[in-house]
């Protein structure tokens, strides 16, 4: 989770950046001080090994530090607690070497200058900056991504080439005879930590001999944290994301209750679940929002605890809360634990026998089905498995679609167009005399019982006027005959929305915000064309938290969210 520096968060920002120095401060220092500083003093204390033991121990802590620190960022316990436990480690072991300095101090009688005193106050600043950071750090989990793996391990590798590349540049001569530039530094650097080795180097010190093991050493590390960093988001796509998405579809087919539902099962969302795994919300993080689709699903006496479970958990990983889409039956709990709510359209609801006996018979429908079917147009119903054949011609139907001004793919509460998926729907193909196909929509499910829906509805570039009257017209017909008694038509974004002069506040500041957005509600217009269906509307909110402030961040959230 990307975090950006502000008032509410510069804690977390100093607490990574000072554990990073940290880290840095004791990767680096070794490689300054030699074993000849302290000839009296390690022959009689301490052995050569134990010596370089400790300066190998202070490396690998420096690493793992610089590791945590970006950790940090995420504001997780575990990186925490791992961090402090680290950063006193590294504060002993300084504070071991400073007291054996004193003991050096007092057998040769050298300056106090000489003693590196301040080679502890890194950890030290650490330790307390942790401290007095701690209730900040509130994350015990958090969706492994494959951009956060690929961070991880591009600052592993650069943390294991910068510490080879310095410590080679700062070898004196007498450790391998060779005075080594940046380039060259760089480049043996790469062959030690790619098992090519440098066979033509020999160790003539002590000092260069360590150097080369503890390269190494860091090497290690920096591979074990690479292949953990890729291994977690791939074991979470392949195993972890599959297992949630199958437990979203159980507690679905029990609880299901909208056309929306569906869409909670894509994979661009994550999902929170009850601690008895029979309720959850499907979600998407953008903008610091986790924006929930539509409502939560569970039974009425377990949404109340699940939402309040879910806001602890957003608000912990330093996220707003915003539900997009909800029916008016849940607002009552939403507003209980502190929510508002805005209208933000209105969903249309298609009585099929009304359609098909009715509204049909129209003057606005009667005449383009008239004329369609006269010129020898037709819908005709695909059952899957679909051929390649027709999954070719719905796909150019498809591209011609989003060369038309204002189309594009879009995503949370949208599917896009994928054949994959499209092998799981019915697919009405309307075409012309000559079976050229026009226009395509596919049926999805909708978890309202009796009701169904449609995803996407995508005609040719110069299909002729009233084709997607005829192509819905026909499939009502088809739906009604395969048993269903309802047809959603889905959100007419802003429906009505503050344009009655006593609307709130909130409801003109959303209307507002998504005039701006065209991008977003480029089909401002849908109310119009949906109202020829003759159907029922049912009001739709966003439900939000923090006031205007909130609603305008929930807002942009939400547009950046459906736009990718």
């Amino acid at each position: 989770m990307s975090q950006t520096l502000s008032k509410s968060n510069w804690p977390i920002w100093l607490t990574a950046g000072a554990t990073l120095l940290s880290g840095l401060a004791g990767t680096v220092q070794p490689l300054l001080v030699r074993l000849s500083a302290h000839p009296k003093l390690f022959s009689m204390v301490a052995s050569y090994q134990l010596y370089h033991l400790s300066k190998s121990l202070t490396v690998a802590f420096g690493y793992m530090l610089i590791f945590l620190s970006f950790n940090l960022l995420s504001r997780k316990t575990r990186a925490w607690q791992v961090a402090l436990g680290l950063s006193l480690l590294s504060l002993l072991l300084q504070l071991a070497r400073i007291g054996s300095e004193h003991i050096r101090f007092l057998q040769d009688h050298q300056l106090a200058a000489d003693l590196p005193s301040y080679s502890c106050l890194p950890p030290l600043i650490g330790v307390i900056v942790l401290l007095f950071s701690r209730s900040y750090f509130t994350v015990k989990s958090e969706k492994e991504t494959v951009i956060k793996a690929v961070k991880l391990i591009a600052l592993s590798l650069g943390a294991v080439l910068a510490y080879g590349v310095v410590g080679f540049f700062l070898l004196d001569m007498k450790d391998f005879g060779v005075n080594f530039e940046w380039y060259e530094s760089l480049v043996r650097t790469v062959r030690e930590l790619t098992l090519t080795g440098n066979p033509d180097l020999h160790a003539h010190t002590r000092f260069g001999t360590w150097f080369i093991e503890s390269l190494r050493l860091y090497g290690i590390l920096a591979g074990i944290t690479i292949v953990v960093s890729a291994f977690r988001p791939i074991r979470y796509i392949l195993v972890t994301q599959p297992k949630e998405r199958d437990l979203a579809a159980a507690i679905l087919e029990k609880e299901g209750r909208a056309a929306l539902d569906l869409f909670k099962l894509l994979p661009d969302k994550s999902h929170f679940f009850n601690q008895t795994n029979d309720a959850f919300v499907a979600y998407k993080v953008r903008a610091e929002v986790a924006i929930v689709l539509g409502d939560a699903v569970g039974a009425r006496e377990k949404l109340k605890e699940l939402v309040q479970d879910f806001t602890v958990y957003c608000h912990n990983n330093g996220w707003k809360v915003a539900f997009l889409q909800t029916t008016p039956d849940f607002l009552d709990i939403y507003h209980g634990l502190g929510y508002k709510s805005v209208r933000v359209g209105e969903d249309g609801i298609v009585d099929l026998e009304q359609f098909t006996s009715k509204t049909v018979a129209k003057k606005t429908f009667k005449s383009v089905v008239k004329k369609f079917d006269k010129d020898g147009y037709t819908l005709t119903r695909q059952v899957p498995p679909h051929s390649e054949a027709l999954l070719d011609e719905v796909e150019e139907v498809s591209r011609q679609w989003l060369t038309l001004p204002g189309r594009r793919e879009r995503g949370f509460s949208l599917g896009k167009f994928d054949r994959a998926e499209l092998q799981k729907d019915n697919i009405f193909v309307m075409r012309d005399k000559d079976g050229r196909a026009l226009a395509f929509v596919n049926e999805i499910r909708s978890y309202c019982p009796g009701e169904v829906t449609i995803d996407m509805m995508r005609h040719v570039e110069n299909s002729p006027n009233g084709t997607m009257d005829f192509l819905f017209a026909k499939l009502l017909f088809f739906l009604k005959d395969e048993g269903f008694k309802q047809f959603s038509l889905g959100l007419a974004a802003l429906s009505g929305v503050g344009e009655d002069p006593d609307a709130s506040l909130e409801e003109k500041a959303m209307q507002k915000i998504f005039a701006h957005l065209n991008r977003f509600f480029s089909y401002k217009g849908l109310k119009a064309y949906k109202d020829k269906f003759d159907p029922t509307w049912e009001d739709r909110f966003l439900v939000y938290e923090g006031g205007v402030p909130g609603l305008v961040q929930a807002g942009l959230a939400i547009a950046r969210a459906t736009e990718e």
